[in-house]
């Protein structure tokens, strides 16, 4: 996997999480938190949830590892209330990662990048591992919010690869 492999995922990924939040926008407010009894329990909080690892990896690539109270106070029900706020938060870090991954040279792909887990434990990944599970955390619980929406009546993003790669935004 080289950086124009994960510029293009993170590229899908912001594509993705674009229409799932798209998505939730249509959302009455008793839909947008209904508890669906799942991990992070409604379409808000699974948004919510993936907006928040997003940036604690993106801190960790920083050199920072925030602690777990600290990290998920900033993205809460409380501190981010509803989808406007939690669009502008998340892509104030998509912007960031952006760009840092265009001043990312391609050989710290490999290096091992030490980071806190938010137990507190010590952890260490390549960098390009620690890109590809974020990649793939937010396909997870895109699929969560996908299956949340259907669950709720309404027709859902398709937000699979497939249908990135064949639109006009796609780098081909």
């Amino acid at each position: 996997m080289d950086l124009a492999d994960i510029n293009q995922l993170f590229d899908y990924t912001e594509w993705a999480n674009d229409k799932a939040l798209s998505a939730a926008e249509r959302l009455t407010e008793s839909s947008l938190y209904h508890d669906f009894g799942i991990s992070h329990k409604s379409i808000f909080e699974t948004l919510l949830h993936m907006a928040g690892a997003e940036w604690i990896w993106f801190e960790r690539w920083n050199g920072r590892s925030p602690a777990k109270d600290v990290a998920w106070s900033m993205w809460t029900p409380h501190s981010c209330p509803d989808i406007a706020a939690l669009r502008a938060r998340w892509s104030d870090v998509v912007q960031q990662r952006r760009n840092y991954l265009s001043h990312l040279p391609e050989s710290e792909l490999a290096a091992e990048v030490p980071f806190k887990l938010l137990s507190g434990d010590a952890s260490s990944l390549k960098l390009r591992d620690q890109m590809q599970h974020v990649i793939n955390h937010s396909t997870l619980h895109r699929g969560q919010v996908v299956g949340m929406v259907r669950q709720l009546g309404f027709e859902p993003p398709s937000t699979d690869l497939l249908f990135y790669l064949r639109t006009d935004v796609s780098p081909k």
